[in-house]
């Protein structure tokens, strides 16, 4: 009979520290760069040599979702279900795998925690292995989170949490290879503490350390290929750039959002601001704004103040479309809802502009970020709308302006109140999404050579992917990083600033 290795994934446990992202599916279901973190572990396993039904998933909270996944995606994988994983943990659920479809006439199995991604080429070299008994490891890293082995000449002699810097080998990164031998001894050990000794909610590596006292295993050091244990939302983050398959040394142009990603309202986020400093020699910058509240030179000065001389042909914005369109459409009466500042500078632009509520006169209700916003201006807006023939035009509809102090209501939560009054919205938005704002970046640069960066989905994205260009989304605005599981679509790069990237 023709013998092999069979893997066991354990994705029983419910993952709390993943929340949001996990009150409504199981942790190994959570998505990184697109994919479930089980996908990872399976393709690995599969391009190893292993066929689906040498693969045991050890399941439990939310069992039928892992179920459904597998049944449209990996029909051949066996799943075992802990029906009490509230109240074990994943020593039981591995008993209860080997038990129900165990390593009959095998060479030995391999045991991984569900939490964690591997380069597929550590997990080829442990099928490879063929039946050794192996721990892999991070030789000379220390994690306080993750176990650390001892080793005395190529033997593990302890495994633990709590070993220290000067004793440790490594980190083990949650992945075994064992020979049907040592696999037989295992299910002894673990029958003892779970079935005789009561003992249900234990680590699995409780019972290595038993093994390893009375069976020899050696390190398998995966020497620096990369892998992470995804315990909560940052170990998450560090795994979305890790896995990425975004390279920033393919660009030659980024096209940067302001707010929420060069600065936080009047907060700069340094590390953005330093990253550009850095490549603006080698990367051609430009700065995209939705927001009205300022003009092109307001930014130009900010920027400056900041330490990045900017020019006006790199701002890209609203203003310089809407006033087109004006033109345009020779729209010279007109209901203006904008602050002091784009008022001035609307009318320098434009100096036959008239401002009129006077509905037999307008021609279009005009919205910006009006930060001196009033009712009266509301009312009138209105009640101007009532009349079909006068055009709705907005310069954006960003929901939320991101500050220091948290997101504040924008031009599209106006844009609600409006709607909801009148039952219209714009019939023309000149802000992002709006593709015609990367028109002079597009003119110069081929859609793969530019990337866009932003701190939005429904603009920043959108537009990015409108344009048919990379998108890296920051998470040092709006988005928070629970908010991406759900989306078809994964940003190219997701990381905290765009500091990271040059790390």
């Amino acid at each position: 009979m023709e013998r092999g290795m069979k893997a066991f994934i354990l994705a029983a446990g419910v993952g709390t520290r993943l929340q949001p992202l996990t009150d409504r599916k199981p942790k190994c279901l959570v998505r990184l760069c697109g994919k479930p973190l089980l996908e990872f572990q399976i393709e690995a396993y599969l391009k190893a040599g292993l066929k689906p039904g040498d693969i045991v998933l050890a399941a439990g909270y939310r069992a039928d979702q892992v179920r459904a996944y597998l049944d449209r995606h990996y029909p051949g994988v066996i799943l075992v279900e802990n029906k009490i994983y509230a109240e074990t943990n994943n020593m039981y659920s591995l008993l209860q795998a080997l038990n129900e479809a165990g390593p009959i006439d095998t060479d030995g199995i391999i045991i991984n925690n569900g939490d964690c991604v591997y380069d597929p080429e550590i997990i080829r070299r442990m099928v490879a292995a063929g039946g050794e008994d192996l721990v892999a490891a991070e030789k000379g890293r220390h994690l306080d989170e993750s176990m650390k082995i001892i080793v005395d000449d190529n033997k593990i002699k302890k495994i633990s949490k709590e070993i220290t810097p000067d004793d440790a080998y490594g980190v083990s990164i949650d992945l075994y290879s064992l020979s049907s031998a040592a696999t037989a001894k295992l299910v002894e050990i673990m029958n003892k503490i779970i079935n005789i000794d009561g003992e249900k909610n234990l680590w699995t590596e409780v019972a290595l350390q038993r093994l390893f006292e009375i069976h020899d295993f050696a390190p398998m050091d995966i020497e620096s290929r990369n892998w992470v244990e995804i315990d909560n939302i940052d170990d998450l983050i560090i795994a979305d750039y890790m896995y990425s398959d975004f390279h920033l040394n393919g660009k030659k142009c980024i096209v940067s959002d302001l707010d929420g990603t060069v600065y936080l309202g009047r907060e700069p986020i340094t590390e953005t601001i330093d990253f550009i400093k850095k490549k603006c020699g080698q990367l051609d910058f430009y700065y995209l704004t939705n927001n009205t509240s300022k003009t092109p030179a307001d930014y130009i000065e900010r920027l400056s103040g900041l330490g990045l001389e900017v020019t006006a042909d790199k701002i890209l914005a609203p203003h310089i479309p809407l006033v087109s369109y004006l033109k345009e459409h020779d729209i010279k009466r007109l209901f203006l809802m904008a602050n002091k500042r784009y008022t001035e500078f609307l009318s320098n632009m434009i100096p036959e502009l008239e401002f009129t509520d006077k509905p037999e006169n307008c021609r279009a209700v005009v919205i910006t970020y009006d930060t001196e916003l009033t009712y009266n201006k509301l009312k009138t807006a209105a009640l101007l709308l009532r009349d079909s023939r006068i055009s709705f035009l907005a310069t954006h509809a960003d929901k939320v302006c991101p500050t220091e102090l948290g997101p504040i209501p924008d031009i599209g939560s106006i844009l609600a109140l409006l709607e909801t009054a009148t039952g219209r919205t714009p019939e023309h938005i000149f802000g992002k999404p709006n593709r015609a704002l990367l028109d002079p970046v597009l003119s110069s640069h081929s859609p793969d050579d530019i990337a866009v960066v932003g701190d939005r989905l429904y603009t920043d994205k959108e537009l990015a992917e409108q344009a048919g260009v990379d998108f890296i989304l920051v998470l040092s605005g709006e988005t928070g990083r629970a908010d991406v599981d759900s989306l078809e679509r994964f940003p190219s790069l997701i990381v905290p600033h765009l500091g990271v990237l040059d790390r």
